[in-house]
């Protein structure tokens, strides 16, 4: 008994389905070009509305972690059409990294635009001052400020009020 010749099997509908999802993939991080980054889940303020206090009661199962500055490289470099990199954070900020100078020269040596969104009380002026001569034109900061100097401590608990007045000056 002889038998028929084995025909190379067809791939499966779910594995069909798994390639083009692959694809779309690749097609999109071909077309990325602003890209929003959490650097650090580490913060200095406590912040009563803040997600990451649960609105003053404390997370659970919440991981204190820094972006890996490899990672972002690796990120950055699947991105080939990428203008812009925006530090931001949800569950802490940006400057308050321990990796940050890292972060920011993996975005810098690409000659990338960077947006930081900070509570500004964690770095001098001196500091702010370095990084705009780093990144000249294509940097734009965002300080969080709420309220004026007697009611700023109330919403941003933490942070120093006339520090950050202090900076953007």
């Amino acid at each position: 008994i002889r038998r028929p010749p084995r025909s190379t099997p067809k791939p499966s509908s779910a594995a069909s389905d798994v390639y083009k999802r692959q694809l779309n993939i690749l097609h999109m991080l071909d077309n990325i070009k602003w890209l929003h980054v959490e650097p650090s889940t580490r913060c200095n303020a406590w912040c009563s509305s803040c997600s990451r206090n649960k609105n003053g009661y404390g997370l659970t199962n919440f991981k204190i972690q820094d972006l890996d500055p490899q990672r972002l490289q690796d990120v950055i470099d699947k991105c080939t059409k990428l203008q812009t990199v925006q530090f931001c954070g949800v569950y802490g900020d940006p400057c308050a990294s321990k990796c940050i100078y890292k972060q920011l020269d993996v975005v810098h040596k690409k000659g990338l635009h960077l947006q930081i969104h900070t509570n500004g009380s964690l770095r001098t002026k001196e500091w702010w001052g370095k990084l705009a001569e780093q990144f000249k034109d294509k940097l734009v900061v965002w300080f969080a400020i709420d309220g004026l100097e007697d009611t700023h401590s109330k919403y941003r608990q933490g942070t120093d009020w006339k520090k950050i007045i202090g900076i953007e000056k």
